[in-house]
């Protein structure tokens, strides 16, 4: 762990930082008008995406003046519904991008960076490593999930099945799932793991101080303090923010992050607007987050050191380009 350490302490992601960036009231200037744009933005968007999934699903057939208590009554499911669970997610991807690319696009116009140096070091992004961190993740949490699942005898029916009781309707809410909660992974991804990693590293370059903080912070944005949920996301964010540090970009991160969510919105529960209850602290979900972090921190290696899957995914371009990215700005 401390080789490792050491390298992520060098990690040229965070190398490059500019004095504009060590700026403390550029950093604030980028936090207000990133949060207010967005916020904006974001409330835009989510508007004209709620009311084109409405005239999708025939929310319009009883006239305008009804729209509203069909929007509510749709929200206030809660995911119960096959509707009410796609609602949610199309909202919630509507609105976190939007804002994501807002923020960014203020950070990157006060700090004078390119907005593609948040996402990665590579020339390009790189898909194919998003794509291999979604596969290797349902690979190896996927089996956790349903071992869990099966051996709780109070364990909900899993929504991709209770949701629909036909099979073209399963299989178009899970293509849904995957393709509404990927760009939502990599709103967060970019904002934690791209902006904030790289303000923090202002403050310091020890590695698990980064992880700690952007883990912590990451959980508190989410509002659920109970310990367990509290305590499971912060170590996902320090999974996360290893992964980006390793490989030189967010796309290993979306990926794993967006396999996460959507496991549990296919096996767990639907997208709820409201908190997961608490079960508490125990030895067995403990082990889980122990057994989550040292996944991420795992798969990390793995694709970082085979030859062939860094090749494959484009892990390696991040360091081809390490050299050349002090002087890439805008």
């Amino acid at each position: 762990m401390n080789a490792s350490a050491l390298r992520l302490s060098d990690a040229a992601f965070i190398a490059d930082l500019t004095p504009r960036e060590r700026t403390p009231w550029r950093t604030l200037a980028t936090l207000v008008g990133g949060v207010i744009g967005g916020f904006v933005v974001g409330l835009i968007v989510g508007a004209i995406a709620l009311f084109a999934f409405a005239a999708a699903t025939g929310a319009f057939q009883g006239g305008l003046q009804d729209l509203p208590r069909r929007i509510s009554g749709l929200i206030d499911a809660d995911g119960g519904t096959m509707q009410s669970a796609l609602v949610l997610l199309t909202l919630a991807t509507a609105t976190n991008a939007p804002m994501a690319a807002t923020f960014i696009a203020v950070a990157a116009l006060i700090s004078g960076r390119r907005a593609l140096r948040y996402l990665t070091l590579a020339p390009a992004f790189r898909w194919r490593l998003l794509a291999s961190g979604l596969l290797l993740s349902v690979l190896t949490i996927g089996p956790i999930v349903a071992l869990g699942q099966l051996t709780d005898p109070h364990a909900p029916r899993p929504p991709l099945l209770a949701l629909a009781s036909d099979w073209p309707s399963r299989i178009g809410y899970a293509v849904a799932c995957v393709a509404l909660l990927i760009p939502a992974a990599a709103a967060e991804e970019v904002v934690f793991r791209g902006w904030l990693l790289r303000q923090s590293a202002a403050l310091t370059r020890n590695p698990l101080a980064l992880m700690a903080i952007n883990g912590v912070l990451f959980s508190a944005v989410h509002g659920e303090f109970a310990p367990d949920p509290f305590l499971t996301r912060a170590l996902m964010g320090a999974g996360f923010v290893y992964m980006t540090l390793r490989l030189g970009g967010v796309e290993f991160s979306t990926g794993a992050h967006a396999a996460n969510n959507i496991l549990i919105v296919l096996f767990i529960q639907p997208l709820s607007l409201k908190p997961t209850p608490s079960t508490g602290m125990s030895a067995d979900s403990l082990f889980q987050d122990v057994f989550l972090l040292a996944s991420y921190v795992i798969m990390a290696e793995v694709v970082a050191r085979w030859a062939p899957l860094r090749r494959w995914t484009g892990a390696g371009l991040a360091d081809a380009a390490a050299g050349d990215v002090a002087g890439d700005f805008s």
